[in-house]
């Protein structure tokens, strides 16, 4: 039970989108996904 626990934690820590210029964490917001850190922005629609 532990181990799953700690697993789910990992999975929810985890980005979902990964800035492809910086690496930093990227975050999304009405179908834009952006890099807080350079500003690179994305489409959800974009492959």
């Amino acid at each position: 039970m532990e181990e799953t626990r700690i697993t789910a934690r990992r999975a929810a820590e985890e980005p979902t989108h990964v800035c492809d210029r910086c690496g930093e964490r990227m975050y999304e917001s009405h179908c834009k996904i952006f890099c807080p850190n350079c500003g690179f922005l994305r489409d959800c629609s974009d492959p």
